[in-house]
């Protein structure tokens, strides 16, 4: 006999064996128990947490004999011939989501069940429907026969037509808890006579995010290798980071040690390490680490580098974790610096509370010969600015003359070049890795705003925005803002609209140069008319 994977061979029979989803099942045995059962559902939530299997439970329990309470009773020709059951008809459609394949379904759903009391349909992945097929299939859903049941199971949910959800019963499976999957791991291994060092199971756990599946083929993987399962093999297998190289990387960062910081990365990025299981540990050690640390000072930025983190972690797409993180960290800190060196040289402007509405709080960093300065100015409205001599009144400049003369054409234009564009920025991954994700905010003939996820992102684009205009070759200036900045200036739009408050254009002035603090010193000791400065 062919050896059967760890995932199917211990996938669960009846609604006591599912993981962790206790509110489900104990809501789908009420259903049947009280023969109470709907004529559709959707089962929701990440992979791995058993929506399929509770499908197949459930689809057994409702065709049962004999069920008791709730419960298939595993007895009878319905349960023991389940999987041959011609009424239960099963369907992928990430590979059969054309109006075709739900044309059959349609057709064939009339016809009465073979010798089971209901024809169920269990639809996996039904959010890759295309609109049409999606629509094909809400004819059915509207006026389905009796003897129809449709459970459609989806990891994306978001992505159904409103007019499907409305029609089903919805359960949301959540993540299953790292005690569950720890438990049912040590479960696996005793049936299977073996043994596992408790850290092992528990970085098993930790590597699966929550997915019983993910957590058992990993299992299965390391069962293969017919090596002696500890703590090395998983972290060779995995990639998986050591408790000791997360802690040295928290304790740089408390200490301010840019230089180890950026080293630590450079060996992370050599040794390939497992993004998601790195970024659960490091948020873990920080935050604990927050929680017991006696410098209160350093608190603020530590707490900003954990949330930037979770922000980036939750964003579900392909992008370069060790490029995006280490800027986050080292981005945090620079300001901390700011903060610290101006504080040092009492060159911080006293801060103002801002008691109206049309004025607004303007941070500024500027860093020469690693002399920073941060300078809270008071603006009154964007079209009033005074005479610029920081980067962030640049950047206010530029937000305004993106909204004025903004043209959609334009932006939808762009937006149709630029994943186009993106690819040149390929050569530089510290750019290319937070500008992948950034989306077109809004376009004029002179200007770009480009909307990041995160502050700290943003920030450092716009460091670097003369090297990404020479890079994409554009003919307008840039700038880039995070969500919750772009969400404000929307909203801020909105009203001036409605108020037939107009944007005019601001001309961008440049730059004033700032004198050294060593200079600044010699011109008032010596005089400034009696110092020459050389390069």
């Amino acid at each position: 006999m062919s050896y059967k994977v760890l995932y199917r061979k211990y996938r669960p029979s009846n609604f006591n064996d599912i993981v962790d989803q206790k509110f489900i099942t104990d809501t789908l045995k009420e259903s049947i128990i009280n023969n109470k059962i709907s004529h559709a559902y959707i089962f929701s939530g990440p992979k791995g947490t058993g929506k399929t299997s509770t499908a197949k439970v459930f689809a057994k329990a409702i065709n049962c004999v004999n069920p008791k309470d709730g419960e298939p009773c595993g007895k009878c020709d319905s349960c023991l011939n389940f999987d041959k059951n011609p009424d239960i008809i099963e369907l992928d459609a990430a590979s059969n989501n054309k109006v075709e394949d739900i044309r059959e379904i349609v057709n064939n759903v009339k016809l009465a069940p073979a010798g089971s009391k209901y024809k169920i349909y269990i639809i996996d992945e039904v959010h890759m429907l295309t609109p049409s097929a999606a629509n094909a299939f809400l004819l059915t859903l509207e006026e389905p026969p009796s003897h129809a049941i449709f459970i459609l199971a989806t990891t994306n949910p978001e992505s159904l037509p409103q007019t499907i959800l409305s029609r089903c019963q919805q359960f949301a499976f959540s993540k299953i808890s790292k005690k569950a999957l720890v438990d049912r791991i040590n479960y696996v291994l005793q049936q299977e006579k073996m043994e596992l060092d408790d850290d092992v199971v528990k970085e098993i756990a930790d590597l699966s995010d929550g997915g019983l599946r993910d957590a058992l083929s990993i299992l299965d993987q390391l069962i293969t290798l017919n090596k002696p399962i500890n703590a090395d093999l998983l972290n060779e297998q995995f990639g998986i980071v050591s408790e000791s190289v997360i802690v040295n990387l928290v304790e740089s960062i408390i200490n301010n040690d840019v230089a180890n910081i950026k080293k630590i990365f450079d060996s992370l990025k050599e040794f390939g390490f497992n993004e998601k299981s790195f970024v659960s540990k490091f948020i873990s050690v920080l935050t604990n680490k927050i929680c017991s640390i006696n410098d209160s000072s350093k608190v603020p930025n530590l707490k900003n580098i954990v949330f930037e983190t979770i922000k980036i972690d939750n964003f579900k797409v392909n992008f370069n974790y060790y490029d995006v993180i280490k800027m986050i960290i080292v981005s945090n800190l620079a300001c901390d610096n700011v903060i610290n060196d101006v504080s040092d040289s009492n060159n911080i402007l006293d801060e103002k509370k801002l008691d109206n509405n049309d004025k607004t709080e303007i941070i500024v960093e500027k860093e020469e010969k690693n002399i920073s300065q941060e300078i809270n100015n008071e603006v009154k409205e964007t079209n009033n600015l005074p005479s610029v001599n920081n980067n962030l009144d640049i950047i206010n400049i530029r937000i305004n003359n993106s909204f004025a003369n903004a043209n959609k054409k334009m932006k939808s234009d762009l937006e149709k070049n630029l994943s186009e564009l993106i690819e040149k920025l390929k050569n530089d991954s510290d750019i290319y890795s937070l500008f992948i994700d950034t989306e077109v905010g809004v376009v004029s003939a002179t200007n770009i705003l480009f909307v990041c996820d995160s502050d700290a992102s943003a920030k450092l684009l716009n460091e670097k925005e003369s090297k990404i205009i020479a890079d994409l070759s554009l003919d307008k200036k840039i700038v880039f803002v995070d969500k919750n900045k772009w969400n404000e200036l929307v909203s801020d739009y909105k009203d001036k609209t409605n108020k037939k408050i107009k944007y005019e254009y601001i001309e961008e002035p440049k730059l004033e140069e700032k004198k050294s603090e060593i200079e600044d010193l010699a011109n008032n000791i010596f005089g400034e008319n009696n110092i020459v400065v050389e390069e």
